[in-house]
């Protein structure tokens, strides 16, 4: 996660913050990525059922829930990540509020102090939904929308009308008084929306844009060839950096997810600039790629992975091990060898000078090229920093 705004126009605050901190536990959810912090930020697959049909979905969700945990083992693992003290517990699917159980877990963790957000379509958001989700102290309401024009996002999420619900969704969660972020997933059929994305954001009050880029895993790998180019995944890139300092007076932060290189673009974009040292600071804290470091993923069965992108590696089961054994106690020599990945990876990633802030995606590499360790072929600089690409 890069996120623009905390890195070009609010450097001082935010360094100041992450010097005074070395837990994070009294950060901001939106600072956490920026911080020290070791703990993972953990996604949470509480079902795989969903009412849509999107295109990417690297759940490859159904119709129908199956082999989900029993109210009182998900209940015995938010216990398990409170105890841990793990800084956010995000709660996704699937489509999260499809879960029988979502509303009792949400109420149990802000009983013992876990923080958590939702990751959602937005279209089951009623002004009641809203309204417990607010109750239940959910930090961040993250909606998709894919296209400016309905019939688009439409076409993409599978269901005709999902445009104009998540819209209300949005609206519902917002007039709640929850923290509501507008997301879009990068394609070749989209890129050009972004700007009018960015600005219903702006007009809706809504105060967080964030894009995520597509990533080839589930029903996403049969849309690969629909990613972005380089330069037009640059434009958008220099785009959000230009606007993330322009609308640094308007209430609204924007970000970008899944693909770690958009840091080390945005660093080249500053070459020169007084912001540039500050900001590689910034990033070589976050660390880049953070698959079983920094994120992990716990599907709807229980099986723990390093990234919820990676569901072809699983590290254990809470349903036989607690996450603390799982995670930190007896970590698994694939565990162990994926927090050490940025020493051994090959070709321009390895050799890259900013692997300390990025290292490609490995999900990426793994599926361009059967190899985790490989370069992700997917890099936008239009040459490497040390000029082997």
């Amino acid at each position: 996660m890069i996120i623009f705004s905390k890195a070009l126009a609010d450097q001082g605050t935010v360094w100041e913050a992450l010097r005074a901190s070395e837990t994070c536990q009294n950060l901001p959810p939106d600072l956490i990525r920026f911080s020290a912090q070791s703990k993972p930020v953990v996604m949470w697959n509480l079902t795989r059922r969903c009412n849509l049909a999107c295109q990417h979905c690297y759940m490859d969700a159904e119709k129908e829930a199956s082999e989900e945990l029993s109210l009182e083992e998900g209940i015995h693992l938010v216990d398990d990540l409170a105890a841990l003290k793990i800084p956010i517990l995000i709660f996704t699917g699937g489509e999260p509020l499809l879960s029988r159980n979502f509303f009792a877990y949400a109420f149990h963790a802000r009983e013992i102090g876990l923080r958590t957000v939702i990751s959602t379509n937005g279209t089951l958001i009623t002004p009641e939904v809203a309204r417990l989700m607010a109750e239940a102290k959910i930090r961040y309401v993250g909606v998709s929308m894919d296209s400016i024009t309905p019939q688009r996002h439409d076409s993409f999420r599978g269901v005709a009308g999902a445009w104009d619900r998540a819209l209300q969704g949005m609206r519902n969660a917002r007039d709640a008084g929850l923290k509501t972020g507008l997301r879009i997933t990068l394609t070749r059929d989209n890129w050009q929306d972004v700007p009018a994305l960015l600005n219903l954001a702006l007009d809706e009050g809504i105060p967080r844009f964030c894009l995520y880029h597509l990533v080839p895993t589930g029903r996403g790998a049969g849309i690969a060839e629909r990613d972005v180019t380089p330069e037009q995944r640059r434009s958008v890139i220099r785009l959000l950096a230009e606007a993330a300092v322009e609308l640094k007076d308007r209430n609204i932060e924007i970000l970008t997810t899944d693909s770690p290189m958009d840091g080390a673009y945005l660093l080249e974009l500053l070459k020169g600039d007084p912001r540039q040292e500050q900001v590689r600071k910034l990033l070589t804290n976050a660390g880049g790629c953070s698959t079983g470091v920094k994120v992990a993923n716990i599907n709807h069965k229980g099986d723990v992975h390093p990234c919820h992108f990676m569901p072809h590696v699983v590290v254990g089961n809470v349903r036989e091990r607690s996450f603390r054994d799982i995670w930190i106690d007896n970590p698994s020599a694939e565990l162990l060898a994926l927090r050490e990945i940025k020493s051994n990876l090959k070709g321009a990633c390895g050799k890259c000078d900013y692997l300390d802030l990025c290292g490609g995606c490995r999900q990426k590499a793994f599926y361009y090229h059967g190899d985790l360790l490989a370069e992700d072929p997917t890099c936008i600089l239009e040459q490497g920093a040390n000029g082997t690409k």
